[in-house]
């Protein structure tokens, strides 16, 4: 079965189209983590972008910390040639994450941009992954992506994470061979967007304008069906996650202790989906489900 992951860019960034809360506040970041250590919470993810994620992070883990933890760095400039300069600042940033978490080394390291890794240069980036790998300061190596194409002409071989977009309505990646692809090749998976940045969690009335109107109105039915059968819309998407025994982590972001705790709740409970066909709420529209393509 899956562990959880806890996602932070809500600790850093007033993040998701359905987050009304806003970026969370320290001290309630430091009773999240308490709460989702008490919880068996195995990894939390964040990033040198999540804003101030990682300062954040480092101030409230607990000590000693018993969470996996996870960065990513940012995506590459393009018309920055990868050279000795790059390595320098690559290492820099690496020691700033690790001196922001406190902690002396991550659990992965992934690449937010995972074309940086195909482009012509882009052995040389991998060449120093490797020498951070090799230095113990990072366990895992791998990327971020988004479609399977973001993982043409990758080093496969020599990653060993990958964190993709995976939930209820979004199965593309499970449909297209890419999940099976990495797990063939023994590279850890890891799901985000479970909650399509909380639209798949939320009923639709309160989805905001610029959200697909064909989405909406599958998320009426399944909204409806939910609602006949009294189960609840965070029991339906954590329990489909449960189920994918290829995943290594589920990754998942709260703003509240009532928001980690039905998540936990939800992710012991019951099974919503035992006799039904969950894989026919996948949602066939892949750019509906891309949160860069909303309005």
């Amino acid at each position: 079965m899956p562990q959880l992951a806890l996602g932070t860019a809500q600790f850093g960034l007033n993040y998701g189209i359905t987050n009304a809360k806003g970026q969370v506040a320290p001290g309630t970041a430091r009773e999240l983590l308490k709460q989702a250590q008490t919880a068996g919470v195995a990894f939390i993810d964040t990033a040198q972008a999540y804003g101030n994620a990682e300062q954040v992070l480092g101030e409230a883990l607990p000590r000693p910390n018993p969470f996996c933890v996870i960065s990513k760095l940012p995506a590459q400039a393009a018309d920055q040639p990868f050279d000795k300069a790059c390595e320098a600042r690559w290492q820099q940033s690496l020691e700033a994450t690790l001196e922001r978490l406190q902690l002396p080394q991550l659990d992965g390291l992934l690449l937010h941009a995972a074309g940086d890794l195909a482009r012509p240069d882009g052995a040389r980036l991998l060449d120093w992954l490797r020498t951070v790998q090799q230095s113990g300061q990072v366990r895992r190596i791998g990327v971020s992506i988004y479609a399977a194409a973001d993982l043409e002409q990758l080093p496969l071989a020599d990653l060993q994470l990958v964190q993709l977009p995976c939930s209820l309505y979004d199965q593309r990646l499970i449909a297209d061979g890419t999940v099976q692809t990495l797990c063939s090749a023994g590279i850890a998976v890891h799901a985000r967007s479970l909650y399509l940045q909380g639209l798949l969690v939320t009923p639709p009335k309160h989805w905001p304008a610029g959200t697909p109107q064909a989405l909406r109105r599958h998320h009426e039915q399944l909204c409806g069906w939910a609602q006949s059968q009294g189960w609840s819309l965070v029991q339906l998407a954590l329990a489909w996650a449960r189920r994918q025994a290829w995943m290594e982590a589920a990754v998942v972001g709260v703003t509240t202790a009532a928001e980690l705790e039905e998540l936990c709740a939800a992710w012991r409970g019951p099974d919503p989906w035992e006799g039904q066909q969950a894989e026919a709420w996948a949602w066939p529209a892949g750019q509906d489900l891309d949160p860069r393509q909303w309005g």
